[in-house]
């Protein structure tokens, strides 16, 4: 009834927040937050089996950084919950207010976290563009070796990362995004509106049926019309 009633007034008054989540104990919602690594936790203190005051700590030795936000009916907690860097405090019944306050407090959060990765991917990408692509994940940034990347191919507003050894890594980023990280890598081209190819690994080019690219590993790649010349130009640099 609880989870029903905080999950109906997050519906309201935070619809940007999707819960995607819930567990009736402590040991369930460690298995859920491990799986699911969310962005915030909305953590009952009082539950069965653990507190969310021992729960919070697991947390912390397991090295799991996800914002909290407790909720009880006795104020004592208060002092401890703080202690243990809980974003903000609810005291049931929960007010409209005191949510709508903990739920700004949480955008202010995010907002300043994604900053900060932001500046820290720019950084990584300036400090070394010719090998490592640095992009941005949950929690930090993930390094990609640019020599291994055979070509990124748009998916919505996904890219799907395609490497050499035939894996694939999806990132919640658009192609316009790696065109511009990738521009200091002279062997990045973008030949299709979908599609920026390392021609490093480039085995073919045909000019047939408007143009196609085929790689070592056997991709073949589109040439779209407004591309062409753009494919042309970096074939020619390399017979000169």
């Amino acid at each position: 009834m609880r989870r029903r009633l905080l999950r109906l007034m997050l519906l309201e008054y935070g619809p940007e927040i999707a819960v995607i989540g819930e567990a009736s104990n402590a040991d369930e919602g460690l298995e859920l937050t491990e799986k699911l690594n969310p962005d915030v936790l909305f953590l009952d203190i009082e539950m069965p089996g653990k507190s969310g005051l021992q729960f919070a700590q697991i947390l912390q030795k397991k090295g799991i950084a996800c914002p909290i936000i407790f909720t009880t009916a006795y104020n004592s907690y208060a002092i401890n919950a703080f202690r243990l860097s809980a974003l903000d405090y609810l005291l049931k019944p929960i007010q409209e207010d005191q949510l709508i306050e903990a739920i700004d407090k949480l955008k202010e959060q995010h907002e300043i976290a994604e900053n900060l990765n932001r500046l820290r991917v720019l950084s990584d990408n300036l400090y070394e563009p010719n090998s490592t692509l640095c992009i941005p994940v949950q929690g930090g940034s993930e390094y990609l070796p640019i020599q291994e990347i055979l070509y990124l191919e748009a998916d919505g507003s996904y890219v799907r990362v395609k490497f050499v050894n035939g894996k694939e890594k999806v990132v919640s980023k658009n192609l316009k995004y790696f065109e511009f990280s990738l521009e200091e890598s002279s062997f990045f081209v973008r030949c299709h509106r979908s599609y920026l190819v390392n021609m490093q690994h480039l085995a073919f080019h045909s000019k047939s049926n408007g143009g196609w690219l085929k790689l070592k590993n056997g991709s073949e790649i589109p040439i779209s019309r407004e591309r062409k010349q753009a494919v042309l130009s970096f074939l020619d640099s390399l017979n000169r």
